[in-house]
This record gives structure tokens, sequence and C-alpha cells, in this order.
């Protein structure tokens, strides 16, 4: 009886919580406030050929790529409508791009409170609750990070390029994978709408 108590008390605090999973996505940017970001048009940039792949803090070998080309799509009609080109292979760009899927997995633990007796009935010997008991989880998230280095005054001696912006889009990679697919592309628009581009 307690845990449904705490069941409909959870609710009622939180009236009109999120139904669906995409409703947990959070798209979010920091950017450097000098930077030109209104003068974009006739500027080029690169995207890498292959999106780095990161799990549970390692990087990934062999990792499934069913999602980088939708991405890198994505990216390149985001730059086109800003008036960008991107560069050739081996030619030096205004912007360098980088792009990072990191994935998690979270385990653990939670305990429950335990119900009914034991050492006897109530007001006969000991009498008490049961122990509480474990309750295993296992969950999955993704993040798709979006880095852009301005290009133009890098370091060629401590061979840096200063960080100008930084993308993330956290909470995917639960669903179908055009479910996850729309949620990557919603999430890149959101976070081309948060830049100052005009």
């Amino acid at each position: 009886m307690l845990a449904i108590g705490l069941v409909f008390t959870v609710f009622a605090c939180y009236p009109g919580g999120a139904e669906f999973v995409d409703e947990l996505d959070t798209s979010i940017s920091k950017y450097d406030d000098e930077y030109a970001w209104d003068a974009l048009s006739g500027k080029t940039y690169s995207i890498p050929d292959k999106i780095t792949y990161v799990k549970d803090g390692k990087p990934v070998l062999a990792p499934d790529r069913k999602h980088d080309a939708a991405i890198k799509a994505q990216l390149r009609e985001e730059y086109g409508n800003l008036g960008m080109t991107e560069v050739a292979e081996g030619v030096d760009p205004n912007i360098a791009v980088a792009i990072t899927i990191i994935e998690q997995n979270n385990t653990g633990a939670a305990w429950i409170p335990g119900g009914g007796w034991w050492g006897g009935y109530p007001g006969w010997g000991w009498g008490g609750y049961y122990p509480w008991y474990p309750v295993y989880y296992s969950f999955k998230t993704g993040s798709v990070v979006i880095e852009k280095g301005d290009y133009d005054n890098r370091d060629e001696v401590e061979e840096t390029i200063p960080l100008i912006y930084s993308g993330v889009l956290d909470g995917l990679l639960q669903g179908s994978d055009d479910y996850i697919g729309d949620r990557i592309e919603r999430g890149i628009d959101e976070l081309f709408n948060q830049v100052p581009f005009n």
C-alpha cells in the first residue's frame, strides 16, 4: 500500500508530465559572443568524414553508423542555408566542425520497501516489516555533440583551434531508428535556431 501511495503522490505532484521519451530531449548551445556570427555567408566549413563514437567513456572502434549520413546531410543543409560552402578534402576551411556521438549505459538498484510481517503476528513476538528489497534497472542515454572551431585563427605551433561553438543534443538513443533519427533532425534544427546568425 505504501508503494502504491507513493506512485499516486508522485503523479499528483507532477501533473502533465512527459508521456513520451522525446519530451525529455534537450538541445543546448554555448557559443563565443565575440565571433562574427552574422557574417557567415561566403565562408567555408569542413565536416569530418567519420563521426567519432564514444561509449561508456571509451572510443568505439566499429560503431553502428546508421545515423551518420542523416546528421551530416542536415548540417550541410543548415550551413548551405547560411550561405556557407563545404570545402574539398585537403582544403583549409574557415570553420572546422567536429561531431561526436556519446552513449552511456546506466545501471543500478533502487531499494523498495517490502511488505508483510515476520517473527510472528503483530503484537505477538518481535514483529516488523520485511527488509527492503532491490529492484535493478538499466537504461541507455545518448548525446550528439557538435563543435565548431575557428580554423582561420588556429595556432599552428600549439596545433590548437579556438573553439567558438559547442552544441549538445541530449537524451537520445531510446526508441526505433526512425524515431531517433527524427529527434536528431529536430534537435539539430533547434541548435541552429539558438545561435544569433542574423
